[in-house]
């Protein structure tokens, strides 16, 4: 089992390689260092993810370290890690946050004062490892106490081998590319899977884009973006999808023409905002931009976005960052900055 698993490594290393090497290629800077004791517990209990669950008498364990090698060894199955820091630390209220935890072995969600900020693999019975995704997830800035105490909750499944957080920067980041954006869209979408190829979208008779939707029956669940959907529970799915998010725009956005930063996406998207139809690509190592006239974004209200998915082999999804909405008026600047 463990020579499947070590061949199985090398092989989803050479896949993934592109893609990791791209997300390092994105500006982030650690923050706040979160290496070293963490409070750790064998077990599962969904009390355990509160900020004010009672951690006294747990052990500590160093972060990141295979739990084996903290005294821990051969214990297969469930544990928790927890943390806490003092959000004063953390200058800014406008940056955005991003939380890294290197590589978990093998399943995890996490939860950040009480809510949860994402996910990797899949937990029994539809067991899957996520062991060679790496673990950055976005931090909504209305979860963070910026005057106090925060407490990151990790829960986290091993089914063989080594487990918990095991390698890699633990830690708080902030993206450059991020600066500059009017409203950042990282973080939990809507996710469901589609029945409908892209190619046999364009070979029906008649075929319009204004009609293209999410059936009203979709099962929708919350996925972490960007990230690959095959380290989210959809391992091998070489298919179609829509993704979905619902977003509120600063008033004093009202009149301006805006640009949509949609990342990278493997492979191809086409994107809908308000119903109506924004653009297409279909160049997969290209982040997407795509222009919103004034008066196609509500100020001060939801807008919708559905983004529609196809991918024909490998690897899936929005992967890549930056997400959001920018000033036309600053997209130059963005543009030549980010390079």
């Amino acid at each position: 089992m463990k020579l499947k698993r070590y061949v199985f490594g090398i092989f989803v290393i050479c896949i993934l390689s592109g893609i990791q090497d791209a997300v390092a290629g994105e500006k982030w800077r650690m923050i706040l260092d979160l290496e070293g004791r963490w409070l750790f517990s064998i077990g599962d209990n969904s009390k355990w993810a509160s900020p004010h669950y009672d951690d006294a008498n747990w052990e500590r364990i160093e972060v990141p370290s295979k739990w084996e090698d903290e005294g821990f060894y051969g214990y297969d199955g469930f544990a928790w890690y927890r943390k806490s820091f003092d959000g004063t630390l953390l200058k800014s209220k406008t940056d955005t946050y991003n939380l890294f935890l290197g590589y978990i072995d093998d399943v995890d969600e996490v939860y950040f004062n009480g809510h949860k900020i994402g996910s990797s693999g899949s937990f029994p019975p539809r067991y899957h490892t996520a062991f060679n995704a790496l673990r950055n997830y976005y931090i909504p800035n209305v979860y963070i106490n910026f005057g106090g105490k925060n407490v990151i909750s990790v829960r986290v499944y091993d089914a063989e081998i080594e487990g918990g957080i095991v390698s890699g920067d633990v830690g708080i980041f902030v993206n450059d590319d991020d600066r500059g954006l009017a409203v950042n869209l990282r973080g939990s979408w809507d996710f469901s899977l589609s029945s409908k190829r892209y190619n046999d979208y364009h070979q029906e008779k008649f075929s319009s884009r204004t009609n293209r939707r999410p059936p009203e029956e979709a099962n929708w669940i919350k996925l972490s973006v960007p990230g690959v959907w095959e380290n989210q529970g959809y391992p091998n799915y070489d298919g179609s999808a829509w993704y979905r998010k619902q977003f509120t725009v600063p008033k004093e956005l009202n009149g301006d023409d805006l640009i949509l930063v949609l990342g990278k996406i493997d492979d191809i998207d086409e994107v809908y905002l308000n119903g109506k139809y924004v653009g297409s690509s279909t160049q997969h190592d290209k982040l997407r931009f795509y222009n919103i006239s004034a008066g196609e974004i509500i100020p001060s209200a939801v807008n919708l976005l559905l983004v529609y998915v196809d991918d024909t082999g490998g690897l899936g999804g929005i992967y890549e960052g930056p997400l959001g909405l920018i000033k036309q008026s600053e997209f130059t600047r963005y543009v030549r900055w980010r390079d």
